[in-house]
């Protein structure tokens, strides 16, 4: 089965975003320290695409979808235009970025820990992201 949710982009959306997945992730009898992990990672994508690809126009939506095959959990995060090429992304050191305190550059470095696996999909209007968790 597969759930959805369409979020508009403005930062008032994200709480309701974290209601959502730990909700379906508590349904589908997550364990518990792997929903909040999981929560934190989507938040992170959703908060990326709704502040830096969107600049917070409410006018614009992304949509979530969590589904359970097997052992599988897949989380997609559909937006429209341009991926960032999160698959490139090479992270920081974590002592590099603590040490400079710079506001940012957590985000995808969580992600990139959390997830087991991230495919991007990307089509002529829109872009999926795939975060997949074995469970």
């Amino acid at each position: 089965m597969k759930t959805h949710y369409v979020a508009t982009c403005s930062k008032q959306s994200l709480p309701k975003i974290r209601a959502f997945v730990e909700e379906e992730l508590r349904s589908l009898h997550v364990q518990e320290s792997t929903t909040h992990q999981l929560v934190l990672a989507v938040d992170e994508a959703c908060a990326n695409s709704i502040i830096h690809h969107h600049e917070c126009n409410e006018g614009e939506r992304i949509k979530l979808s969590i589904s359970l095959r097997g052992k599988e959990l897949l989380i997609e995060l559909t937006d429209n235009g341009k991926p960032f090429p999160i698959n490139d992304y090479r992270p920081e050191d974590l002592q590099e970025i603590i040490r400079k305190r710079t506001k940012g550059g957590l985000g995808i470095f969580l992600i990139t820990k959390i997830m087991d696996k991230i495919e991007v999909v990307e089509n002529e209007d829109h872009f999926v992201y795939k975060f997949i968790k074995y469970i």
